[in-house]
């Protein structure tokens, strides 16, 4: 009961936030909490490269959780590298889906209100889903964020993959959520399975995990 009340009151909060800011700055980076769009394109770039590296697959379907305005679909369209990704956004805000809906032309079928995915994806992508944080516990916070990877985890066919802000000590600060990377790697693989980690290129204080079945 617990849990499901602070999910709740996160959720709540997060939406709320999430919806001012998307109204005060519009589809662009800093409309997302991103501190600028050439941190949020390295951190795109790095996690593809990551699962790519990983796959022979000619095609990857992928499930973007927490897609926002739709910014990672448009990097992966303009990125012929990563041409090979099939995509599909889910996320919890309303205002974003509608959004992605209206603004691109086949919204309707590819953008999904929702905290995970509706079908059988290869993978399942957090990129930066996790930062923002509206809780000063951070055992609560981090029990989220299990408790939201977990319901893709069962649907998914060959693993996920998360980008997250990092520093040597893990803490809560400005509202940011911070791992400690070997810590959370340890973490992801005690709960998951198979893990790897590496710092993202290019990215201050930042990391990002695979998590393979």
């Amino acid at each position: 009961m617990f849990k499901r009340i602070s999910q709740q009151l996160f959720e709540n909060s997060i939406r709320s936030a999430y919806t001012k800011r998307f109204q005060q700055k519009g589809a662009a980076a800093e409309g997302v909490f991103w501190a600028s769009r050439l941190s949020q394109t390295a951190r795109f770039d790095h996690l593809l490269a990551q699962i790519t590296a990983r796959e022979k697959a000619k095609r990857i379907q992928l499930a973007d959780i927490g897609c926002g305005y739709g910014a990672l679909w448009n990097f992966i369209q303009a990125t012929e590298r990563f041409q090979h990704f099939s995509y599909s956004g889910y996320d919890i805000n309303s205002a974003m889906i509608s959004h992605c809906k209206q603004h691109f032309s086949d919204g309707g079928q590819r953008f999904h209100l929702g905290r995970q995915p509706a079908d059988k994806p290869d993978y399942a992508v957090f990129v930066g889903t996790f930062n923002l944080c509206h809780c000063d516990d951070y055992s609560l916070w981090q029990d989220y964020i299990l408790r939201q990877m977990d319901l893709s985890w069962k649907r998914v066919n060959k693993g996920m993959a998360i980008n997250i802000t990092s520093l040597p000590e893990a803490k809560i600060h400005n509202d940011i959520f911070y791992i400690q990377p070997e810590k959370f790697k340890s973490l992801l693989e005690r709960h998951f399975g198979r893990t790897t980690a590496s710092p993202t290129r290019y990215v201050d204080n930042d990391a990002t995990f695979i998590i393979q079945k």
